[in-house]
């Protein structure tokens, strides 16, 4: 019995080893293209503000010149710590103002937040990953096969990936909400880089009286490791040195 258990840790630890170490591979890539959609699950009632359709996403980071994201309706530049947006046809500072609810979670269903580029998520992921499960069936991304993992994270890191995920962002924090449940399915081709992400968060929360329960769902594909570029639009580039 004592046999059984120790090899049933090692098999463990191999799981999240092996999931540590794609990520790791993937945060610490010079760059890399990615594109997918964000997709929030609302309660009967608030779903009307059209939580169900999906904001799709594409984007480039380059690790030298910035990271570039286009959502449907707006388009981003972050360089040096600093973020732009462009509506329409003007670009613009972007303020993480508190502002109420209501204004927020109709900014972000439109897609006025960036996602978060995936260098920025795996590179925590060393220190939140609490639990990980690899699949025996078949996996498939595209036409390369994948090994498919599934990862539970740390309260804290559950808690920066409901900002993260949900529209609302720092808002969130306003709300009274139980233990938050992070999680990720992952695929790992056999050169151990990830192929495809997908990250949820889960909350239990409580609005005007009532107990809702919130999920938001961001899925990414990943590739060009290494060998995309980024080039800064001009007039973005005027805006990030004005401010």
């Amino acid at each position: 019995m004592i046999a059984i258990a120790v090899l049933s840790l090692v098999f463990l630890l191999d799981e999240k080893g092996e999931l540590l170490a794609a990520a790791k591979k993937a945060a610490e890539a010079k760059s890399c293209t990615f594109r997918g959609e964000t997709r929030l699950v609302l309660p009967e009632g608030l779903d009307r503000a059209g939580g169900g359709d999906a904001v799709r996403f594409e984007g480039k980071y380059d690790r030298d010149a910035g990271a570039w994201v286009k959502t449907d309706a707006f388009e981003f530049v972050t360089a040096g710590g600093k973020t732009v947006m462009r509506p329409v046809s003007e670009w613009k500072a972007v303020k993480d103002e508190g502002a109420d609810v209501q204004r927020l979670l109709y900014q972000g269903l439109a897609g006025s937040r960036p996602p978060r580029p995936p260098h920025e998520d795996l590179a925590a992921w060393s220190r939140s990953v609490s639990a990980v499960k690899r699949s025996d069936a078949k996996e498939s991304v595209g036409d390369k096969p994948a090994r498919l993992y599934e990862a539970e994270f740390n309260a804290e890191y559950s808690r920066d990936l409901v900002q993260s995920l949900f529209p609302m962002g720092k808002w969130m924090e306003r709300i009274p909400i139980e233990r938050p449940v992070g999680s990720a399915r992952v695929w790992i081709d056999g050169d151990g880089r990830i192929l495809k992400l997908e990250l949820s968060a889960k909350v239990t929360a409580s609005i005007q009286g009532s107990t809702v329960v919130l999920i938001a769902t961001r899925t990414m594909t990943i590739t060009d490791y290494d060998t995309t570029k980024v080039e800064i639009p001009a007039e973005a580039r005027k805006v990030l040195d004005s401010k």
